[in-house]
């Protein structure tokens, strides 16, 4: 990935020392940041300690990390049982009373 160089504005003469700087560290480590995985995150809301999220990007190898945000019902532990390849994941929790909202991280790959 090589950025282009900036061209600096009447009153940017910073701007463009800082943007060249942060390209050449990018280029340089331009291997290493392709190597990062895929990740996609949002937030969903449990009904009866479950909740399906809609997510085409999902890949089979994916890894669903997900987290209690604002704990409502009577709460359990969350888990990932389901990840459907290109539709997306459910999210449940061992109580059926758990309306939690939960955020999620996901990391790739991607379906292709």
């Amino acid at each position: 990935m090589t950025i282009p160089p900036d061209t600096v504005q009447a009153g940017q003469s910073g701007h463009i020392t800082a943007h060249n700087q942060i390209s050449d560290v990018l280029t340089g480590h331009d291997e290493a940041i392709s190597a990062l995985p895929v990740m996609s995150w949002g937030t969903a809301t449990l009904a009866g300690g479950s909740v399906s999220v809609t997510l085409p990007a999902v890949g089979p190898q994916s890894i669903v990390i997900v987290s209690r945000m604002t704990p409502s019902g009577t709460t359990g532990h969350l888990a990932v049982p389901t990840i459907s390849p290109g539709t997306g994941f459910t999210i449940t929790s061992s109580s059926s009373g758990d309306n939690s909202q939960v955020a999620y991280l996901v990391l790739g790959p991607a379906t292709s």
